[in-house]
């Protein structure tokens, strides 16, 4: 069994990797729980909640972005998109955590630097905000644009972004006095005396941003049509999300309560983002991102239930007690979200016996052998979370599920200690998915086993039909033109002489005497297609026997010494036949092509009846050149699921070992 919980815990802060996920996104999410936690606080000396001073919009903005973007510059240090998303999301999360340290300061009391954390707090949120449908958009997801035809677009995005941050740096603290009360009566903070940039600096910024968000939202659109099916399908959820974010973003301005819905708004684009990446492999990110769904899950379940527990109790039990009883339910949080983001990102990967029992039920369900294959291979893409695989028979692709591409990982398969084949991954696994796929992989072999039974069944089937038909033809060959003409001019001398009876006996005589000879030759005729069907030999001396008498046959051409057992087992008569007629083309051609004066023939019959054929001839013609007696012999062995060897053509004469099955018989 795989490692539980506990080890995996261990695992996160052993790997160096996960913990450059696990500090960053901690310290996000600590930033976030510190705005919720001060917030009972603020609402009890009376400022403006935090859904209406738009700051829950920066708390959501902040995990959303930013635990995305760790997760992928975390793995891949050289994206710009994960590190444009960690900062959009840090610059939200910082900003949100001075406001509320600015605001506590500023109406209870006083604290160090609370002024410039609040002026910091003011605009910091802009670039961010306004990275997100400009330039996030036109980089996505490669980290370039489509082209450089898209530099102007880019740097009217970058022009926006500055006039409008510039604006905001320059206005004073209190400017969002209409979303209620946020600082205490006379307060005027840093810089009170200025009044942000010109209108026509700050008109022609809205300007650039509005032309900057339809040049990215276009260039999303165009790379997703010219994009192969793999990246439509990656890039579908972006596109979506970035729509519905926009369109939630322009409601927002449209209705008197829009801030609620600005808040939502920073969901769809990181949703899509998170789908794009979990099901379809965007970035192909899998190592750490069950660890981030899992401390993502767990960090907003958190915040809520501080939330909750701190506006309902917090008055009475305090802050400190009301962060106690959410700690409490962290760790099953935890195990119970750990499990969840694991099914999630990698399947069956964690839990081997619920995987194989899922493969055993595709295992009993396949019909045809090649059902059977393509079943499999869907079963252990599902189970891996991986993007295909596939499963090869020397070396030819017979079954494979998902979108095709390179293997990252290749396991041989076998089957009661023989290779059978090759089961291959699109992608690189770790040393546990690894073990999995060992576990997983007998069970594929008995499948590819079946499935190259039930391919040497259909080919022996069809050579069996062949032969048949080979068969049929020889005999329709023989009787249409040799037997019937025979028979066909035999009844018409036979006409002949009876009507030269009475005439001319004398020649009556001469042609029944002639029809005497011709029947007997006919009759002949018949007896050899018979024996050649089943030659009497065997059934009147049997295998030893006949193959005796065959020797014989070949008599001051060719010296041939036959070796057989005396205990030889009773053999079926298509084993016999075989054999027989193997021994006979193989003296046939040791005398008539291999000029061979020496032949032994030996027969033996242990596991499997094995005929040895060796003479002392020049050899046969190389392997190309073979004739229809090689290729009927290999033909013989290989119907009865025996085995061909030919070793000629090396100056030690012809050398012929057949093996055929005793099963057979």
């Amino acid at each position: 069994m795989t490692s539980g919980p506990v080890h995996d815990t261990i695992a996160v802060v052993v790997d160096r990797t996960t913990r450059r996920v696990v500090v960053p996104v901690s310290v996000l999410v600590l930033l976030v729980a510190a705005t919720v936690a001060v917030e009972p606080r603020l609402r009890h000396i009376g400022v403006t909640g935090i859904v209406e001073r738009f700051d829950a919009f920066r708390c959501v903005a902040g995990l959303a972005f930013g635990v995305p973007g760790v997760l992928v510059v975390a793995q891949r240090p050289a994206s710009r998109v994960g590190w444009l998303m960690t900062v959009i999301g840090a610059a939200q999360a910082v900003g949100v955590a001075l406001g509320a340290y600015g605001l506590l300061g500023i109406n209870d009391g006083g604290l160090p630097g609370d002024d410039w954390a609040m002026w910091v707090s003011n605009w910091i949120w802009v670039p961010a905000y306004l990275a997100v449908p400009t330039v996030l958009l036109l980089i996505f997801p490669d980290g370039r644009l489509p082209s450089r035809r898209w530099r102007p677009a880019l740097a009217v995005a970058i022009a926006g972004i500055v006039m409008g941050a510039v604006d905001w740096i320059l206005q004073p603290v209190t400017l969002l006095g209409e979303v209620g009360r946020m600082y205490p009566p006379g307060y005027e903070g840093v810089f009170a005396h200025l009044t942000g940039v010109p209108p026509a600096v700050r008109t022609a910024g809205t300007v650039c941003s509005l032309i900057s968000v339809a040049a990215a939202l276009a260039s999303l659109v165009i790379r997703y049509r010219r994009s192969d099916e793999r990246m439509r399908r990656r890039l579908q959820w972006v596109v979506a999300g970035a729509l519905l974010t926009v369109s939630m973003l322009g409601l927002a301005l449209l209705v008197p309560w829009g801030a609620p819905i600005v808040a939502l708004a920073c969901v769809p684009l990181p949703a899509g983002v998170a789908v794009a990446v979990v099901a379809h492999r965007l970035w192909d990110l899998d190592l750490l991102l069950s660890r981030a769904l899992a401390f993502g899950a767990v960090s907003v379940l958190l915040l809520a239930g501080y939330a909750l527990t701190a506006f309902t109790v917090g008055g009475v039990l305090g802050a400190g007690a009301s962060a106690i009883l959410v700690a409490f339910a962290v760790h099953p949080l935890y195990l119970r979200a750990s499990t969840a983001a694991n099914r999630l990102v990698y399947g069956d990967r964690d839990d081997p016996a619920r995987a194989l029992r899922r493969l055993g039920a595709r295992l009993s369900d396949a019909g045809a052998p090649g059902d059977l294959l393509e079943r499999m291979a869907a079963e252990v893409g599902r189970v891996l979370r991986v993007h295909y695989v596939a499963v090869e028979d020397h070396g030819v692709v017979v079954a494979s599920w998902g979108a095709s591409g390179e293997a990252g990982e290749r396991v041989l398969l076998h089957h009661q200690g023989h290779e059978v084949g090759t089961l291959l991954v699109g992608e690189r696994l770790r040393p546990k998915d690894r073990a999995l796929l060992a576990e997983l992989a007998p069970h594929v072999a008995v499948a590819v086993h079946a499935h190259r039974l039930g391919a040497d069944l259909e080919r022996s089937h069809a050579r069996l039909l062949a032969a048949r038909q080979e068969e049929r033809d020889r005999l329709l060959y023989e009787l249409h033109d040799g037997v019937g003409p025979t028979l066909a001019a035999l009844a018409l001398q036979l006409d002949r002489g009876r009507r030269l009876v009475d005439t001319d006996p004398q020649q009556a005589k001469h042609i029944m005497d002639d029809l005497s000879a011709r029947i007997r030759a006919t009759v002949g005729n018949v007896r050899a297609i018979v024996n050649d069907l089943r030659p009497p030999p065997l059934d009147d001396l049997g295998l030893a026997g006949a193959l005796a008498e065959l020797g014989k046959g070949f008599a001051g051409d060719l010296a041939v010494e036959v070796d057989t057992p005396s205990d030889l087992p009773a053999l079926s008569a298509p084993i016999e036949l075989a054999t027989y007629r193997i021994a006979a083309e193989a003296l046939t051609n040791a005398a008539r092509h291999a000029r061979a004066s020496h032949c032994i023939v030996r027969l033996r019959a242990h596991q499997a009846l094995e005929l040895h054929i060796d003479d002392d001839g020049i050899g046969l013609a190389s392997p190309a050149r073979h004739g229809f007696g090689l290729t009927s012999m290999r033909r013989r062995s290989e119907e009865l699921g025996g085995t061909f060897e030919l070793h000629t053509g090396d100056g030690t004469g012809t050398h012929l070992v057949v093996r055929l099955p005793l099963a057979a018989s």
